[in-house]
């Protein structure tokens, strides 16, 4: 059957961020389009969607591309993360209840076993999903609604710039250690070197793997 142009914008979304499409890689209407089994109509929106999200460029007469992020670009990317979160952070100390808690404290022990069993990027994804997590916690739609497209990006970031360097399970810990204790002060601190050391570890002057066909990374999973 034919995929809808949700499970489209799904998939594409999803293999940019787990860096099968990799930075400034073409995506062409056509070959993406018959990966689906639908026309070029709902491929087109799903570019336009994803070209707001900033996570494709589109550049006239030349195509769509993964978005290919600048230095100075994914610099600003990290500097409104460390603001943006630790705002969020300040808000969310005092007020963790102990469902939020252990949601949060299973979602590090999973970052843990995906970095023993040496699933980088999944370790990357649920990190992601942590700061996202807190942000959602302060009840403001904008936080998150932000954060994620910040995240998205950073995602996009690390595979152009360093995708195979470990997370910092251990700085999360600190994070939620401070978070339970009410400290809004330490939390937003750690927050922000946790934030500023990923971005330290990436490697702006460093290249990349090339990336398989639009046909291999959409090739339906055998079941």
């Amino acid at each position: 059957m034919p995929a809808s142009e949700s499970e489209i914008y799904t998939a594409v979304k999803d293999a940019i961020i787990g860096q099968r499409l990799r930075p400034n890689m073409q995506l062409v209407e056509e070959d993406i389009a018959e990966s689906f089994g639908v026309s070029r109509t709902p491929v087109r929106n799903v570019f336009r969607r994803l070209a707001a999200e900033k996570l494709v460029s589109v550049v006239p007469y030349k195509g769509t591309f993964v978005w290919c992020p600048t230095v100075i670009e994914s610099k600003e990317v990290f500097e409104m993360r460390r603001v943006l979160e630790a705002a969020a952070i300040r808000q969310i100390c005092g007020k963790l209840d102990e469902v939020e808690r252990q949601h949060l404290t299973r979602m590090l022990e999973e970052e843990l076993e995906a970095n023993v069993r040496g699933d980088l990027f999944g370790a990357l994804r649920i990190s992601g999903d942590f700061h996202l997590r807190i942000a959602q916690m302060t009840g403001n739609s904008y936080y998150s609604k932000y954060l994620e497209e910040l995240i998205s990006l950073s995602y996009v970031i690390i595979a152009f710039y360093g995708g195979k360097k470990p997370t910092h399970c251990d700085h999360h810990k600190q994070i939620l250690s401070a978070i339970e204790r009410g400290d809004g002060q330490l939390a937003a601190e750690l927050m922000t070197l946790h934030l500023q050391e990923v971005e330290d570890v990436l490697d702006y002057g460093g290249l990349w793997e090339t990336p398989g066909t639009l046909a291999d990374i959409f090739k339906p999973k055998p079941v």
